[in-house]
């Protein structure tokens, strides 16, 4: 566990981890000597997708001394655009930095941490990790992860899924409650997608629908699967999930949450990381059924079609499937009829967070004509010729996102299930309509 050192505070922003802070940071676990210090800085950005929940930045430095001490780091801090509520963000660095703070026997493989620590009270975060971009590839959106790379990563994953399993309950759902870590199904959980959902499900389903757009290359949602489906899975949400719950018969285990290329480093194995892969950011850690972690990345726009699409993707499910059984002490009657199901379910994640966590994306496209949404949403004319490479790159992204989701949707037949489900009885947000410029056609 790396607190913050006696004597220091927990930055407030970005602009306060400078190289005076990491010197002392560093000299205060004894990785370097007392005369050494950061004598220059050279900082970076971090990626279209990080960044969306916290400020990050990537630091490299120069010592006054020679040192085997590491020389590349990346740190977080608030985020200056709050796409959720601050309480919502405030829970998500918690469960970030507890994910750091995790004992590495029985976790995600991860970068090696030199500050994990925060003060809600006063709105403090420090997280400052190696920078592993030296040595390990990032699988970033551009670069989809081949059959070889997604199978190398389930020992691990199964691993971890193992160690977690049945944490609904006794001492390690004690672990998770003091980090925040509550069940996708918590009421605390759907009462956030309940609130936010509402305002990106119709303006989400604008986007999907129109033919033309590069997000869809052609495939309008509406003509595909018969309806608007943000809107309907905003109204079934709890119904939908409920089959989930582990008072339902769900299994249970840790989810890493957001586990997609960005977040996904691969290196050689070694005595250090003898996993060949690395993950990170675990600020949307959950509690869920085995299949998880697995069905997130495989509906991510993070592993090539031909891999998320059957027969691999039947081949990744039964080796993760076979894996896990043969370990298994908790659920030695898990049959792959429901570890198929509970698959489906999770597959739609992601989707979640686009409409929920997306809407402040597609509100600021549709009625300020800002940001990379703004070519479909925007009343101003806007093509992807007026867009920035940042922008472009969100777009790469966002796309390959949609197809995989609507694959999923067609190999579940998701939506026609959906339909048939009862409404939510929670209280829900307010319903963000369609500006006039996107109404009818």
């Amino acid at each position: 566990m790396k607190t913050v050192p006696a004597g220091m505070t927990l930055p407030q922003n970005l602009a306060e981890i400078d190289a005076q802070y990491l010197t002392d940071i560093l000299r205060s676990q004894g990785l370097i000597e007392s005369s050494n210090s950061i004598t220059s800085v050279r900082e970076s950005g971090v990626g279209m997708t990080a960044g969306y929940f916290s400020d990050i930045k990537k630091i490299k430095v120069e010592f006054a001394e020679p040192t085997t001490c590491c020389d590349a780091f990346v740190a977080k801090a608030w985020p200056d655009f709050e796409m959720l509520p601050s309480e919502a963000i405030s829970d998500m660095f918690i469960k970030d930095i507890k994910g750091y703070m995790m004992k590495e026997a029985g976790f995600f493989p991860r970068p090696k941490v030199f500050l994990a620590d925060y003060d809600a009270s006063q709105n403090r975060w420090g997280l400052i990790m190696e920078d592993v971009s030296g040595f390990a590839e990032q699988k970033i959106h551009e670069n989809e992860m081949g059959l070889d790379e997604v199978m190398n990563l389930i020992p691990a994953l199964v691993d971890t899924a193992i160690a977690w399993e049945g944490c609904h309950e006794g001492s390690r759902l004690a672990e998770l409650k003091t980090a925040g870590v509550e069940h996708w199904c918590s009421d605390e959980n759907l009462a956030v997608y309940r609130e936010v959902m509402p305002g990106g499900a119709k303006l989400f389903d604008k986007v999907v629908s129109l033919a033309d757009s590069p997000l869809t290359n052609g495939r309008p949602w509406d003509q595909l699967l018969g309806m608007n489906v943000a809107e309907l899975f905003t109204r079934k949400l709890e119904a939908f999930f409920d089959p989930i719950k582990p008072e339902n018969g769900g299994t249970c285990t840790l989810s890493h949450g957001d586990l997609r290329g960005d977040n996904l480093f691969i290196c050689d194995k070694s005595q250090a990381y003898p996993d060949g892969w690395l993950t990170i950011d675990f600020q949307l850690m959950f509690q869920g059924p085995v299949p998880s972690d697995l069905a997130y990345l495989m509906s991510s726009g993070t592993v090539l079609p031909e891999v998320y699409s059957s027969p691999n993707r039947q081949l990744i499910m039964r080796t993760f499937y076979d894996l896990f059984k043969s370990k298994t002490q908790r659920y030695p009657d898990y049959s792959y009829a429901q570890f198929e199901q509970e698959y489906a379910i999770m597959t739609t994640v992601l989707y979640v967070y686009y409409i929920g966590m997306g809407g402040a994306i597609w509100r600021s496209a549709a009625f300020e004509n800002e940001g990379a949404g703004r070519v479909e949403l925007g009343s101003e004319g806007a093509t992807e010729q007026d867009l920035d490479a940042e922008e472009l790159r969100k777009r790469m992204w966002w796309g390959k996102a949609i197809a995989n989701f609507l694959a999923n949707f067609q190999s579940y037949d998701l939506a026609e299930k959906m339909a048939q489900l009862p409404d939510n009885v929670g209280e829900m947000g307010q319903w963000v309509e369609l500006p006039e410029h996107l109404q009818g056609g």
